[in-house]
């Protein structure tokens, strides 16, 4: 699995795509925008069941279940945006995507990653799905909480997340450069 440096870069990334589409959040949190700490939350969501896996010291028998499903993303997805919807008198619609595009992007990014695979379809099939093609090193839990291979996992992870914002800011400055260029010419 990705670490959790991963799958909050991966909320940051999604609260900066659909930032604009977002009603304005004034409310702030250690100058943070409650809306990146929501997003930044809900892209951890499914490793919560990591917790009873650590208690229990066996990760296995807990991690990766019904909560890396991708439709228990869709439940998920229904119960924060409706609230999101209500809190900021906001569409449901922008919510929905944003909050479905958050959780599955955690679950994707996992099937992307370990060899046990994920529950992709649960309640339907309690079947393990995982690709053959790799995009993350991922934790290797067996190896120790203090291994050098999470140093090599975090540096390739920041690498990944630094390319990919760099394709974002980018994008959005020709965006930018393209609506000006328009605007200028009517």
């Amino acid at each position: 699995m990705p670490s959790p440096f991963a799958h909050t870069a991966a909320g940051y990334l999604i609260f900066r795509y659909f930032k604009r589409q977002l009603p304005d959040g004034r409310v702030h949190i250690l100058t943070i925008p409650f809306q990146l700490i929501l997003l930044a939350s809900l892209s951890l969501l499914p490793d919560l069941d990591a917790l009873p896996g650590i208690l229990a010291v066996d990760m296995g028998r807990f991690h990766n279940n019904a909560s890396h499903s991708l439709v228990v993303g869709v439940f998920i997805a229904l119960v924060i945006s409706a609230v999101a919807s209500r809190v900021y008198k906001s569409p449901l619609k922008v919510w929905f995507v944003v909050a479905l595009i958050t959780y599955e992007l955690h679950v994707i990014m996992d099937f992307f990653t370990g060899e046990r695979g994920v529950m992709l379809l649960w309640p339907f099939t309690a079947a393990r799905f995982s690709s053959p093609v790799k995009l993350f090193v991922g934790l290797q839990w067996g190896k120790g909480w203090f291994s050098i291979w999470h140093l090599w996992t975090l540096f390739t992870e920041a690498l990944f997340f630094l390319l990919i914002l760099i394709f974002l800011n980018l994008s959005q400055r020709y965006i930018s450069k393209a609506r000006f260029t328009h605007h200028v010419r009517d």
